[in-house]
């Protein structure tokens, strides 16, 4: 096969599809982001979602793989990976974790003096997560806390989930070594 010479029609063709192909796309979403801001655009394609805060304990997973739980042993059946015990008690580690939820750009939705509910977005097409963190007490001055990321759109999550309470996991660890 001989290539392409840079005037043949063919591949001009092929490169005005390509390019309306993917435009087309990025152009949509910049105008409803404009109308509706960058959050807003999940919502208005897909409707609310299941935004309901679901605790580790009581949770029962989905079909679709796009959560991440992590739970002292024994404690969530549907574990993915086992949390660690801190040396701090639990209301130090309970304030260090909301330290490190707003540091890192989650939005607080509630909770109480041992749970933290947050939405937190994908940075750059801002899809919506959900975050559900319980910190529990081992004994006096040792702690540890199960945590559970869910998405609320789609059906997979590309290890997003599994990335972000992996990454802090090992931000905890370093502030309570």
């Amino acid at each position: 096969l001989e290539p392409s010479a840079p005037d043949d029609p063919c591949m001009s063709a092929r490169v005005k599809v390509l390019l309306i192909v993917l435009l087309v796309p990025v152009l949509a979403y910049g105008a409803l982001a404009l109308a509706v801001g960058r959050d807003g655009i999940w919502p208005l394609l897909f409707g609310p979602g299941n935004r309901e805060p679901v605790y580790p304990t009581a949770f029962v997973p989905p079909k679709s793989p796009n959560w991440w739980l992590v739970c002292p042993p024994g404690l969530c059946a549907a574990a993915s990976a086992e949390s660690p015990v801190f040396a701090v008690p639990a209301d130090r580690l309970r304030a260090e974790v909301e330290r490190m939820l707003v540091r890192d750009g989650a939005r607080i939705e509630g909770g109480d003096d041992r749970r933290i509910a947050v939405d937190v977005r994908t940075p750059l097409l801002r899809f919506p997560d959900l975050v559900s963190v319980e910190v529990l007490l081992v004994d006096g001055n040792r702690s540890t806390l199960a945590i559970l990321s869910r998405s609320v759109y789609g059906h997979s999550d590309l290890g997003t989930n599994r990335r972000r309470v992996t990454a802090w996991l090992d931000t905890l660890r370093r502030a309570f070594p």
